[in-house]
């Protein structure tokens, strides 16, 4: 997949957090790529810009993706 092709969905706290999201797409059968800053894993960030990690996916997957980590954000506020 191309970056330039592909639609931003997410934007998650960190490397943890981005596959975490990777996977549960990945288990719904959608493909996702992920792009970071290098120092925030480097460094461990999470909670800064630079720790940020950007999930994108093909555009015929954009809503559904979208629809499925907004569910999985809602539980985690839930279930803090």
């Amino acid at each position: 997949m191309e970056r330039n092709k592909l639609k931003l969905v997410w934007i998650a706290q960190g490397y943890l957090d981005a596959e975490i999201k990777k996977n549960y797409l990945s288990s719904y059968g959608i493909e996702s790529i992920s792009y970071e800053e290098s120092l925030g894993t480097l460094y461990g960030l999470t909670n800064t810009p630079l720790g940020e990690v950007e999930i994108f996916v093909k555009p015929s997957d954009f809503e559904k993706a979208q629809v499925l980590l907004r569910e999985i954000a809602i539980h985690e506020e839930e279930n803090g």
